[in-house]
């Protein structure tokens, strides 16, 4: 199978350490070539001069350019003649119709990703449009599967989960730091406050999922009071 990613920052170069398969060729193109040389040696890793490279060597083309560039690539891609090929964007606020428009293509795929993917524990989004049949959508929700979870949303629900999913990351950081100072407040050395408060949100998460029990019950095992003797 060969993969195109269009574009290697942070999320381009995510989705290919941690999609990467000795079975798939990925063809890449970045516009900063110097972060393209950790690939170079790699024998199933192509880097291409062209973005017509990557389209026409590609059954799966992830776009994950910086907004200020989309527009860009969007015009290039809409010159190339259409293939038995597929367009997965990563652009937060660029909807399918635009993306239809703008590159005169068909089979579109939207996707939303998070940091947290790469270790394979996070929730990415994925929408279709209507021309994508059912067993190719199930082909690329497969490709997907080393990001973690992958879900079918619809798209009109995107911005909601972009808040709560792919911002999610920092506001857990926010609340984790701040566990850790009011620890240190109370006397711990700060890498013991750091290895408690991560160790107890970690146990808290499994304890949930291995009991199966809501969040509420959770709070009733812990804080209820004893029966009295």
């Amino acid at each position: 199978m060969e993969i195109g990613i269009i574009g290697v920052g942070n999320i381009g170069s995510m989705l290919l350490e941690t999609l990467y398969n000795e079975n798939y060729t990925f063809n890449i193109i970045n516009r900063t070539r110097s972060k393209l040389k950790k690939y170079e040696k790699i024998e199933s890793i192509k880097i291409c001069k062209s973005i017509k490279d990557v389209y026409e060597n590609s059954k799966y083309i992830f776009i994950a350019v910086k907004p200020q560039h989309i527009d860009e690539v969007f015009e290039e891609l809409s010159e190339l003649e259409e293939k038995e090929n597929y367009l997965i964007s990563t652009a937060a606020g660029k909807e399918l119709k635009e993306i239809i428009e703008k590159t005169h293509k068909n089979n579109v795929i939207r996707i939303m990703p998070t940091v947290i993917s790469k270790i394979g524990k996070g929730v990415t989004a994925i929408s279709f449009n209507k021309t994508i049949e059912k067993n190719f959508k199930k082909s690329v929700i497969d490709l997907m599967k080393p990001l973690g979870k992958i879900l079918e949303l619809d798209e009109e629900k995107f911005d909601a989960f972009t808040i709560l999913n792919s911002s999610g990351p920092a506001f857990v950081a926010f609340i984790l730091e701040s566990f850790i100072e009011g620890a240190i407040n109370i006397g711990l050395h700060a890498e013991t406050a750091k290895d408690i408060v991560l160790k107890t949100f970690e146990g808290s998460i499994k304890f949930l999922e291995k009991e199966e029990i809501d969040l509420s019950e959770l709070k009733y095992r812990v804080s209820s009071p004893g029966e009295s003797q």
